[in-house]
Order: structure tokens, then sequence, then C-alpha cells
């Protein structure tokens, strides 16, 4: 796939495994989307607090420090943040009680499909593509 130039805002991409967070990355940019990345919830705190505003956040739940419960309860308690919308991803649990407990957008089990994650942007955020990735 041949990357695109990146339009709008970016993606927060908040994932504390260095691997999957660059592959994460990656495949965002070759998609056509700015990305930026944080290892954990108090990272991506402060990218929100000095003025940061992605079109989406992706976070996991489970990470070192700030864990995504955590984070996504801070992000609900400011009006400037709790509008963003929101994709949290986990291994550990999973279902609709969570995603209904956490008022995410949408929830992803890993391992992480990447093509449901771009899928999941469109709605939200713009790319360099005229047409949705193949």
């Amino acid at each position: 796939m041949e990357k695109t130039e990146a339009v709008g805002a970016p993606v927060l991409v908040v994932e504390d495994d260095d691997e999957l967070r660059d592959v994460v990355l990656v495949m965002l940019e070759l998609h056509g989307y700015r990305a930026v990345a944080a290892a954990n919830g108090d990272e991506a705190m402060a990218l929100l607090r000095a003025g940061l505003r992605p079109c989406v956040i992706v976070f996991d739940l489970i990470m070192p420090g700030r864990n995504g419960w955590e984070f996504r309860a801070e992000l609900l308690a400011d009006p400037a943040l709790a509008s963003i919308p929101t994709i949290a991803v986990s291994g550990a649990v999973q279902g609709e009680s969570v995603r209904s407990a956490l008022r995410v957008t949408a929830f992803l089990s890993k391992p992480l499909d990447l093509d449901k994650l771009v899928a999941s942007l469109g709605e939200h955020c713009r790319n360099g593509q005229t047409d949705p990735p193949a």
C-alpha cells in the first residue's frame, strides 16, 4: 500500500506495548491518518492537557500508571475532552458490558484486527485518501 498524505486531526494511540503501538502507528499512516503516540494514560493526558485534540483516541485498558479505566474516567470528567470519540482495546476483558460501562464509541479485542480499527476511524477522522482502503 502506498502512503498517502495525512490530513485532519490526528488519531491518539495510547498503548503500552511498544511493538503494537508502532505497528498501529505505521498502519494508520499508511492509510493516510496522522497519528500521535502515548505509552500510557499519563502521557496521553499530558498531550491532551497541552492542547492536542485528536479526532479519535484509541486506548488500551491494561496499562501501567493510569490504566484505561482511569484514563477514560478522567476524559469523561473534563467537558473539553468528554466528547472526543474513543475506541477501547483489550485482550483481558471483552464484551458489550465493557463498552457500555466505559461509554466508548467502539471496543476492539486483542489480538487487534487492524482492518477493523481503520474501519472504525472512518466515521470520525479524515484521511488523505479519496476512497476507503481496500
